[in-house]
Formats: C-alpha cells, structure tokens, sequence
C-alpha cells in the first residue's frame, strides 16, 4: 500500500520553555494520543513525579504555541533504572496536528546538549517500528536501529487454561505454591522486601535493546510497581518453596481493561 504522501504544513509559531507540574495534564493527553491503547492516567504521571529519584540529572521543555497551548514536549535525561554507564536517554512528542512544522527538530535539537554537558555522547531513544513518521524522524536526526523489544497480546475471553493444567499440577507436587503479595503480607511483615530481592536476582538477566541491563534499587521498585497507581497487591504474584519466594510476576491494570504483565522473573536455580 501506498505510503500517505504528508502535506506540507506553514511554520508553527511556538516557544519553548521549561516543562512544569502544571503541563501533566497536557502531557497526559499527549501520550494517549501516541499510546491511544495504554491510556496513562493523571494520577500516574503524579506519582511518576513524586518519586522520580532527586538528583537524577533530566531537562524537561515544553513547546508552547502563541495562545498558550502546549503541542510538544522533549526530554533528556539519565536512565536511572539501568547499569549501562554512555549514553542518555531521549524522547520527543509533537501533538498530531501540529507535526511536520519543526516543533520535533526544535525540542530535539533544545535537549540534546544537556546530555553532552553532561559527557555523555550517545542518545537512546525508542518508537513503534509501525510509526512511519516516527521512524523518519529518528533516522533523519542519525539514530540508528540497536534492537527491538517484540510485545504480545492475550485475549483472555479465548483463552483455554486447559494445557497448562497439567504443568502447574506438576509444580504443585513438587511443593511450589503460587500467593498473591497480599497473602504473603499477611504471614510475613518483610514480604516486600523479599519480593525485592527475587526481583533484583531476576531483572538483571532481562536483555534489552542495545545491550542494556537493568540496576534496581529498592526505592525505584517500590515507586514503580508496589506503590504504583495501577498496580495492587492482588495482582503481585509469587511463587514459593518451602516458604521461600523463588519467582514472581505482576500485573498492571490499565483504565481500558487492559492488563500488562510486568517483570515475570524465576531464580537461576529453579529454572
């Protein structure tokens, strides 16, 4: 099929600022644009912002046209979830009916250099292989494809459990129990942190685009996934032997009835 010829757009009248608290709610709107089938939600951008770790070096801007309305937003800033030591992040957002103006190239071009003051001389930044418009962009500013993270999806009003049965019988008879975080609360008052500590052992093994690998910490686990708007404690699940947390997995349950499966990790010895 014939790739939709764009047409050309007069010069935008914006400018950019720095972004603050007050544009969440345009950003909010922004990212649903993008991500139209993972809604975020104001509450969690808040909380993002609550407990994104002080002293982690980012520049933030927003593109403001003439009346006042925000159309973009860029950032720069230092991967905090990760060990990889040469290179920052990027990302760049341009409302729809704002794109092919330069407002991208402008916020690009705004925060490439903090990480350059920084010394950092590398940029990592992803899109969706199915945007065309996005993959132009990061091509034409000269990033290169390092790696795809492949996603799939379950419909749970086809799914059939019954050739699992089998397996998790078998797991069953060799003293594995499956608990929510919620059951495990009750019978142990340190269970985050032993949850933690299955994470921290298996997240390190996740290979990510480029080679990345992750560096958890305590504090960013917490934020990010016990403590997080979409996630509960009935929706952490855990595997134990002989009382030992041995694996885990989590679900985040978006607005839309979506639901993601977050880090799903098993102990080097029980693999």
């Amino acid at each position: 099929m014939a790739e939709k010829i764009q047409t050309p757009q007069p010069p935008a009248q914006f400018r950019l600022r720095d972004f603050t608290s007050h544009d969440l709610p345009a950003l909010a709107a922004l990212l649903d644009q993008i991500f139209p089938d993972e809604p975020i939600s104001l509450e969690q951008l808040e909380h993002h912002e609550r407990t994104y770790p002080a002293g982690n070096p980012r520049l933030r801007l927003a593109a403001e046209t003439e009346d006042g309305q925000v159309v973009g937003f860029g950032e720069c800033e230092r991967p905090y979830m990760t060990a990889q030591p040469d290179f920052f992040g990027v990302f760049v957002a341009v409302d729809e009916a704002w794109q092919h103006r330069g407002i991208g190239q402008a916020l690009l071009a705004a925060v490439t250099p903090f990480a350059e003051q920084h010394g950092f001389r590398k940029l990592h930044c992803g899109c969706r292989e199915n945007s065309a418009n996005s993959v132009r962009f990061l091509d034409r500013a000269g990033f290169r494809q390092i790696g795809i993270r492949f996603e799939s999806a379950l419909d749970l009003r086809s799914f059939d459990e019954t050739p699992f049965l089998a397996k998790v019988e078998r797991v069953k008879a060799a003293g594995y129990e499956v608990i929510t975080l919620a059951e495990a609360r009750k019978q142990d008052s340190e269970a985050d942190l032993r949850l933690y500590e299955v994470f921290a052992a298996t997240v390190v093994d996740v290979p990510f685009p480029g080679g990345v690998r992750a560096e958890p910490n305590y504090e960013m686990f917490r934020a990010g996934t016990l403590d997080a708007p979409n996630t509960t404690a009935d929706g952490i699940f855990i595997v134990r032997h002989e009382g030992r947390m041995v694996a885990l997995t989590t679900l985040e349950l978006l607005p839309n009835g979506l639901g993601i499966t977050g880090t799903t990790g098993v102990l080097a010895a029980r693999r």
